[in-house]
């Protein structure tokens, strides 16, 4: 095992590159023959605790990843502490990198599994517990990590130090107010990875408030926020799903779906569409007083509120057969309409539900269809407002209709993946300020420029 000497004196390289491959192989030699002592000999404790705290995201985690083995001997682990491994450990996860947050979340569980007095001793669990409710994501994400590892090897010491921190009820209490309710309900979504705290969410007052979120759009998000994101974790929670997916909340979605704003109806539809990802969800929003507000969602000239209120009509449409009837007739009834944001995003629809040999066939008997077939090869007039697509747009889009429906072309799109797929919610930015007052200030045709000349004479 001489070669192990050579490879620990190799971690003095200046090349990450190579620190990393050497990192690599003396962890995969670690517990074959004397190992241990040679590493132990040489003095490797120093030189890791030195390459971890680099904290960067290729040699700090690697550096952990050889710690973590070599700390099952306790002369060694004992070496690590006295360095200051767990504070090391500690400050790795207030670091924005995923990869060094991953490695002192590692670092924290595998002490933790060796040394649980130590763990209890430094006081770690608390000041983690703590600082998981932290309104700032990039304050607590770490903190949630390690604290999620740490319970899979003393879940006793983390769950007593969540419950004399508050942690989960300050979180609770935070989902009523807007400034905090997003970074709560991600903490919490992250926490209930822990059986006890998703307990205590379920049987909470929680539910009720991330329905209030629903209701009030705060999973817009805001300030670079990924709220619908936020939202897809929660769902992905079987025993929070099962409580928030109720009637109630399929009516408030409706309702949203159903007003007369655009902003809200485009929420209501981007909650729908993930609330759509999950059978149970589907079981209770596939109904048929949803379907005239879906319909209706189409005469908007926006075109990621069309293209989600045409997927959402596609799931219905393949997951309950008593509704299909109701759907086409209704998309039928539309291609009267000379809108053209209407007539495009009926046309769309029906070309993504033309796959069925009904649908086709429905269409191709209807009157309205050939009236519009009609104006298609003759003169199509269409009426516009100011936020309508281009008449090509439509024009193409009426032009592939008729020859799907024909059996001239595929029903298949090359782009129609484009309208099926869940778009990137689009709404984060009108609920910036600064973004607001830019919009208005263009709206006035007044120059950012002119308002900070006013703002500095007074």
């Amino acid at each position: 095992m001489g070669g192990v000497a050579e490879l620990v004196h190799a971690l003095h390289n200046d090349h990450d590159a190579v620190l990393v491959a050497v990192l690599r192989t003396l962890c995969s030699l670690v517990g074959y023959g004397d190992s241990h002592a040679i590493m132990s000999r040489e003095n490797i404790v120093p030189t890791l605790m030195g390459l971890a705290q680099r904290c960067d995201d290729f040699v700090a985690p690697a550096a952990v990843e050889l710690a973590c083995p070599i700390a099952v001997d306790e002369s060694m682990r004992a070496a690590f502490v006295k360095s200051g491994a767990l504070p090391l450990f500690n400050d790795m996860l207030r670091r924005p990198s995923d990869a060094v947050m991953e490695a002192g979340a590692q670092g924290l569980a595998t002490f933790a599994k060796h040394d649980e007095l130590s763990i209890d001793k430094s006081g770690l669990l608390m000041k983690l517990a703590k600082d998981a409710r932290n309104s700032r994501a990039n304050h607590c994400d770490g903190c949630i990590r390690g604290l999620v590892a740490l319970n899979v090897q003393v879940p006793t010491l983390v769950q007593r130090a969540l419950e004399e921190a508050r942690t989960v009820s300050d979180l609770i209490c935070q989902l009523r107010r807007k400034s905090h309710a997003l970074p709560a309900a991600s903490a919490l979504a992250h926490l209930m990875a822990i059986d006890r705290v998703l307990n205590m969410v379920t049987e909470s007052n929680a539910p009720k408030y991330l329905l209030n979120m629903l209701e009030r759009r705060w999973f817009d998000g805001d300030n670079g926020e990924d709220g619908v994101e936020v939202l897809q974790r929660i769902l992905k929670i079987g025993p929070l799903r099962n409580i928030i997916l109720n009637p109630g909340a399929v009516d408030m979605l409706q309702s949203m779906v159903a007003g007369e704003s655009s902003h809200i109806v485009y929420a209501g539809l981007q909650y729908l569409q993930e609330v759509m990802k999950y059978d149970d969800g589907k079981s209770i929003a596939c109904r048929e007083a949803m379907i005239p507000p879906l319909l209706k969602a189409l005469d908007h000239p926006r075109l990621p509120l069309q293209r989600s209120a045409a997927a959402i009509l596609r799931a219905v449409f393949m997951h309950s057969e008593p509704l299909r009837f109701a759907i086409v007739k209704g998309l039928l009834s539309k291609l009267k309409s000379r809108q053209a944001a209407e007539l495009l995003g009926v046309t769309t629809t029906l070309r993504v539900l033309s796959f069925d040999e009904e649908v086709r066939h429905s269409v191709c008997t209807d009157e309205n269809f050939w009236s519009l077939s009609y104006d298609y090869y003759n003169v199509l007039k269409l009426q516009y407002d100011k936020e309508s697509p281009s008449f090509r747009d439509v024009y193409q889009s009426v032009g592939f209709l008729i020859k799907c429906v024909q059996g001239v072309v595929s029903h298949r799109q090359p782009d129609d993946s484009q309208w099926l797929e869940s778009a990137p919610y689009e709404f984060r930015k009108d609920h910036n300020t600064v973004q607001r007052l830019t919009n208005t200030l263009e709206r006035l045709s007044l120059p950012l420029s002119t308002l900070f000349h006013a703002l500095n004479r007074h």
